[in-house]
């Protein structure tokens, strides 16, 4: 199994939720490959003392999402679907760009200027960089129509 689960019940963000946004993430990434196993509920709820029917929760909103089917029976379990890396890739990054400007939104209002949002932004991605360097970069093969679009929502 390629993923692991932190859960932090104390976070104020429901456990259901945290879930799923690991294994999204986790697919956005390429931690996560097409036809790979989530753990079981039991195993899950084992090694986090959470409830099962939580897990169960949130494993269902990942199959009503498309993002993983579920096997019965000798062999089964929860897998990644198919096809589905590009999506979560391009939906995470969307978040991403959305958080950005909660904080730009943030700094603009406590009268920052560009140039002042710029030094902080920069100071503290390279400090963030010292301390956490990037893995060898997963690869997903990205279409080149949605590079098109992931390009052109950059300008």
């Amino acid at each position: 199994m390629a993923i692991w689960f932190d859960i932090d019940p104390k976070s104020g963000v429901p456990i259901n939720k945290q879930i799923i946004d690991q294994v999204k993430r986790a697919v956005a990434t390429g931690m996560l490959q097409p036809g790979e196993e989530l753990p079981t509920v039991r195993e899950l709820a084992a090694e986090h003392s959470l409830n099962p029917n939580t897990i169960a929760k949130a494993y269902q909103h990942l199959k009503l999402l498309g993002l993983v089917n579920s096997r019965p029976g000798v062999g089964g379990g929860t897998f990644i679907a198919d096809g589905v890396e590009v999506a979560v890739r391009e939906q995470e990054i969307g978040r991403f760009h959305e958080e950005l400007r909660r904080v730009i939104r943030a700094g603009f209002s406590l009268g920052l200027s560009q140039t002042e949002l710029d030094h902080i932004f920069q100071t503290e991605l390279n400090d963030w960089y010292k301390t956490h360097p990037l893995p060898a970069p997963a690869t997903i093969d990205i279409p080149a129509s949605l590079a098109e679009r992931m390009a052109k929502k950059e300008m």
